[in-house]
């Protein structure tokens, strides 16, 4: 059972939310554009009207981890850890707040691997319990498979998507579920191949790969600096849905500035044409997204109930 540092149900309220900064933790990859385009150019710290403090994750549990130790006041993160705090917070600590993408993960293997026969395989995920990790454990499970550590012949390991790129050059992987642009770079650069799109296993190929998260105690003491980010969230979003050139454009030259080096042009197309931008977090979806991490033994022994997960108040709000 995954364990997550600082979760106790006051884990979240030990220092009092500054007033005049928000501290946002975000990621550098496609399905958290809003925040590499707002941070780059201004605007989300503009709209919430105090000083952002932006904090780089690679990981969505140690990212929840942070918020859940007082160290973060908003978050963009995948589904699967932001339940997971929500879980062992009891509730206290934190609320989705928005959506901020559907699709971007898809499973990748080397050239030989059938997709449909996975025993005796080498697979990686970015983290365990992050999102992307469910998915390809519940696809195992669909396949009447376990990992090594449950008694199984497929080998499961955690591996940041920057590393993955040379094992899979070498051979040492056979697979991975990420979220782009990962999967279009193994594919450009580590000659992998896209076995399966996540959208093919959605109805209406939509499921939430990045939400908007909150703590609760800087939603109580700062609703109005949330509700400000939120406010500049959505006009991104927008961004990306009505000119997506113009935003596709933007986020590649920020995403260099973070990385040190530009994506090129076609790696960019192919990774951001498979990600949706939207506001709406797909409640629906991430229950049945829960409830797998449940069935993984992710979540403890008590079925989610998630009834305050969400709180769309201040997104509503302005929304037009």
């Amino acid at each position: 059972m995954l364990a997550v540092a600082g979760c106790s149900p006051g884990s979240a309220r030990r220092e009092q939310p500054d007033p005049a900064v928000l501290r946002l933790g975000y990621f550098a990859n496609l399905a958290h554009a809003q925040a590499v385009l707002g941070l780059a150019d201004g605007s989300l710290e503009r709209a919430a009207g105090v000083s952002i403090r932006p904090k780089l994750f690679a990981s969505g549990p140690v990212a929840i981890t942070a918020l859940l130790a007082g160290e973060i006041d908003v978050l963009y993160v995948g589904p699967s850890p932001a339940v997971t705090g929500y879980i062992r917070s009891e509730g206290a600590a934190l609320r989705i707040v928005a959506g901020a993408a559907s699709g971007g993960a898809v499973f990748v293997v080397r050239p030989g691997v059938d997709p449909a026969h996975l025993d005796d395989t080498h697979l990686a995920s970015p983290g365990i319990a992050n999102t992307q990790d469910v998915s390809l454990r519940y696809l195992l499970e669909q396949q009447g498979l376990k990992p090594r550590e449950k008694g199984g012949s497929v080998a499961v390991t955690p591996v940041a998507p920057a590393e993955m790129l040379g094992l899979f050059a070498r051979g040492q992987l056979d697979g991975a579920w990420v979220a782009e642009p990962w999967g279009a770079r193994l594919v450009a650069e580590a000659g992998a191949r896209i076995a399966i799109d996540e959208r093919d296993l959605w109805p209406d190929r939509r499921f939430p790969t990045t939400v908007v998260v909150a703590s609760t105690a800087y939603l109580k003491a700062n609703p109005s600096a949330v509700r400000g980010l939120l406010a500049g969230h959505v006009a991104l979003t927008r961004l990306l849905q009505e000119q997506p050139d113009e935003a596709r454009a933007r986020l590649q030259s920020a995403l260099a500035a973070l990385q040190g080096k530009a994506l090129p042009d076609a790696v960019m197309a192919d990774a951001f044409s498979r990600v949706e931008y939207l506001t709406d977090p797909l409640p629906g979806a991430v229950q049945v997204q829960a409830l797998r991490a449940y069935d993984l033994g992710y979540l403890g022994a008590r079925r989610p109930e998630l009834s305050g997960l969400f709180d769309l108040t201040l997104l509503e709000g302005v929304k037009p």
